[in-house]
């Protein structure tokens, strides 16, 4: 058997059931597969001179600290059923089964080790016998208690960056949120995919809008550190039930978000989904607004567009204007015929060109621009054009 399940456990703060496991190193480099490390978009490899010594003390058959794993949400209904008969009978041979199938976890803490066992691998290195790994299954169906797990709890146990914890949760809830929002796709850098149809964004930039939302702030790396830290600290500082409904509500404007792309695709590009979509990651700022049918898609608007929401929204009673203006908005972009500027890009590009580089960071400038912008609109629940708002928020 190639699980070994030593013990069974559960998170009484979530509700979480947890399994502790013991396996041989090799059979721990199949159940994670070949393509771990998709898991982890942007997260480099690290080049510590640490890792060398433990990569040779590995190779003499040292044993590592327990690695942490998360059962992929679509399988967690199959697992669960399996871990309450161990429970309630002490057989633990379909468990260990269904934790032995390859590519039905992902890595939450022990990226770094495995990659230098499969390095190990890789180099024709057979691994001591009896070097076993300890692993500790999550099983968590639940987004909300997921969500709550991997950003809260993980907070407290080390040192994690907010964005390394909101990736986390994203590749885990990746296939999810797709699942909410009709004919939404969300790509890794990994997949080596490009944007050539509306409703189709880069995984990084989702991230960056969900990290907006939570923080308020379209500046994700302020060069003030204490403010940074302040913002980071005010958004974990919340209840299990206030990070559901956080998430759900961003869904629900990413919804919004994707039918505006989806309109704004067909406005500015003539509905031609069968063209070669830019490169978003290799685009400057001037560039994507002059590839208008992809400036939804664009890192700055994206950000933007969330932390004006919590911004202007983050009292309840505002928040009924702001579903007014982007009714507004879906409502005039779907009227909009091809060569229309229902956004109008022409005099948000003259604005921002307005700004001088000399004096202010351009790129600051334009988050700021674009956040003030969308304030203005929703203040008026739409009613002021987006031409006009684009003025009004020059500074």
């Amino acid at each position: 058997m190639t699980v070994s399940v030593i013990g069974l456990a559960r998170d009484l703060r979530t509700n979480t059931p947890v399994i502790y496991a013991q396996m041989a190193t090799a059979d721990y480099l199949n159940i994670v597969g070949h393509d771990f490390e998709n898991f982890s978009i942007q997260r480099r490899r690290e080049t510590h001179k640490a890792y060398e010594r433990l990569k040779a003390d590995i190779r003499s058959g040292a044993l590592l600290p327990s690695i942490t794993l998360a059962v992929k949400p679509e399988y967690v209904d199959h697992v669960m059923p399996l871990y309450q008969q161990a429970i309630d009978s002490n057989d633990v041979e379909s468990l260990s089964a269904a934790l032995s199938e390859p590519g039905r976890v992902d890595i939450l803490d022990g990226l770094q080790r495995t990659y230098i066992l499969s390095d190990l691998r890789a180099e024709g290195h057979v691994f001591v016998h009896g070097q076993t790994i300890l692993v500790e299954f999550w099983l968590e169906g639940d987004l909300q208690k997921l969500i709550y797990r991997i950003i809260v709890l993980n907070a407290g146990q080390k040192p994690m960056s907010i964005r390394h914890q909101i990736e986390l949760l994203f590749m885990s809830l990746k296939t999810s949120i797709e699942a909410r929002i009709d004919q939404l796709s969300i790509y890794t850098e990994r997949e080596n995919s490009r944007r050539r149809r509306p409703m189709k964004f880069p995984l990084a930039v989702v991230v960056s809008g969900y990290q907006a939302f939570i923080t308020g702030s379209a500046e994700l790396k302020k060069d003030n550190i204490i403010a940074s830290q302040m913002l980071e600290a005010n958004a974990l500082d919340a209840t299990e039930e206030e990070i559901g409904e956080q998430f759900n509500d961003f869904v629900k404007y990413l919804s919004i978000y994707t039918e505006m792309d989806r309109e704004v695709f067909r406005v500015y590009s003539g509905g031609n989904s069968e063209s070669d979509g830019p490169d978003l990651s290799e685009m400057t700022d001037a560039t994507k607004v002059m590839v208008a049918s992809h400036w939804l898609a664009a890192e700055n608007v994206f950000v933007a567009f969330f932390a004006a929401i919590v911004q202007y929204g983050n009292i309840p009673d505002k928040r009924h204007r702001i579903d007014e203006a982007l009714n507004s908005l879906v409502a005039s972009l779907r009227t909009a015929g091809f060569g229309a500027d229902p956004l109008h890009l022409e005099t948000f590009d003259k604005v921002r060109a307005g700004s001088n580089p000399r004096k202010v960071n351009v790129g600051i400038a334009t988050r700021k621009l674009l956040t003030n912008g969308f304030k203005e609109f929703f203040r008026d629940a739409g009613e002021t054009t987006l031409d006009r708002c684009w003025q009004l928020a020059a500074e």
